[in-house]
């Protein structure tokens, strides 16, 4: 994945991998991404729970709410 804003940094001697760095880095970009609701849902599984503060939403069908 390329570099972009939304690339995190580990620690050099710390085990990672990189399929999860990635999938962070896009996971922030989609968030940011006014019209990607779609998107932003399927990062999501099924049965997923959300706690965002005080809201709490399951399943990716609830991920909308926050879209």
């Amino acid at each position: 994945m390329a570099s972009s804003q939304y690339t995190s940094a580990y620690p050099k001697d710390l085990p990672f991998d990189s399929r999860y760095r990635d999938f962070i880095s896009e996971f922030y970009r989609i968030s940011d991404t006014p019209d990607a609701h779609d998107e932003y849902k399927r990062q999501f599984t099924s049965n997923a729970r959300l706690v965002m503060a005080s809201k709490t939403v399951n399943g990716s069908e609830g991920m909308l709410l926050y879209t």
